[in-house]
């Protein structure tokens, strides 16, 4: 059964249930308003996905934030640089290198630059790795938030909402991941009990890609098993 025969028949049993599958999107790596970023927001508002742009805050455009909320799209913040600080192992920048309460001030800090009527306080480290005790330092700095990749839902403090299914092969082809590896993204995605995370990188998307998220997006759009849901409503972030 291909990835998205799986997601379509686990639609299938949420409708005979009448429990709808809550899905929601991600999207990382934005700086400025681009064509790329234009033709995501296109095709999420085709199939009525709420999207949620993970900014990396050094070398923004000031113009992101307005450019974001005149569209509905909520800004999460993607750390401060998305710069690796780790001496060996995997890259990190919100990793053990550094003391935890100089990485927080860092984060608070870079996340002025990212105010603005769209902006939600909700952390997605880059490459989503960060060390494992920030989360109640991040809370008492004011994130509501953290998004990383393939966990189950955690209340926190700060409340945890993952992504799951990612269909870029970094390590490999750099394109659309073989559908085997797409099926157990979304087998495990299902067995989280949780809401289902797409996760995109509209900078890096080939037409392979672009086509497996576009009949994606349009499986959950169109079931009646599938509902999406925005960012704000997953972190319980109130309208100001």
């Amino acid at each position: 059964m291909s990835a998205l025969d799986r997601l379509a028949a686990h639609f299938e049993a949420c409708a005979a249930a009448g429990r709808p599958q809550a899905v929601w999107w991600r999207d990382d790596d934005a700086r400025r308003p681009g064509p790329r970023l234009e033709a995501l927001h296109a095709a999420a508002a085709g199939v009525g996905a709420p999207l949620a742009l993970a900014v990396i805050p050094d070398g923004a455009d000031p113009a992101l934030g307005a450019w974001c909320a005149a569209r509905g799209i909520a800004v999460l913040q993607h750390g401060v640089a998305h710069r690796n600080h780790q001496r060996a192992g995997k890259s990190a920048e919100l990793g053990d290198a550094r003391p935890g309460d100089e990485i927080v001030a860092d984060l608070v800090a870079a996340r002025e630059s990212l105010l603005s009527p769209a902006f939600l306080p909700v952390l997605v480290p880059p490459w989503n790795r960060m060390r494992e005790d920030l989360g109640r330092p991040l809370a008492a700095a004011g994130y509501r938030g953290v998004s990383r990749f393939g966990m189950a839902p955690a209340v926190g403090p700060p409340r945890r909402v993952d992504t799951h299914i990612d269909p870029i092969a970094w390590r490999t082809s750099r394109s659309l991941q073989p559908d085997a590896a797409l099926a157990e993204m979304v087998a495990n995605a299902i067995a989280t009990g949780g809401p289902i995370g797409l996760l995109t990188h509209h900078l890096d998307h080939d037409a392979a890609v672009t086509a497996f998220v576009s009949a994606f997006a349009a499986l959950v759009g169109a079931h009646r098993g599938a509902r999406w849901i925005s960012a704000r409503q997953l972190f319980e972030v109130p309208d100001e």
